[in-house]
């Protein structure tokens, strides 16, 4: 079983942090978290993970409570891959959101 983390920058104020765990080429769990340096702390504010068996988005408020989004129709390897590319792709507007309390 392989265990990968890490962190890729986007700006000084926003990045990536993922961990995968990899069992003979297939996803077992995941975590993909857009975070912001906010109030001189880093924020969660976008995160896709694989808790509760199912591939989900949380998006974070400033409250820390959370609106869920479910795919339940992804395996875990599609859902890495879609969670990537949507963190990656639309992570200025995840954090236009978290800023304005929506």
């Amino acid at each position: 079983m392989g265990r990968k983390e890490y962190i890729r920058r986007l700006t000084d104020e926003d990045r990536i942090r993922c961990g995968i765990i990899i069992e003979k080429g297939k996803v077992l769990e995941f975590l993909v978290q857009y975070e912001a340096f906010i109030y001189n702390k880093w924020e969660a504010v976008a995160r896709y993970d694989t808790k509760h068996d199912y591939v989900h988005l949380d998006l974070i408020r400033r409250d820390g409570t959370a609106e869920k989004k479910w795919f339940y129709h992804m395996d875990f390897n599609e859902g890495l891959n879609y969670a990537y590319d949507d963190i990656e792709n639309n992570w200025e507007r995840y954090r236009e959101r978290y800023l304005s309390g929506r």
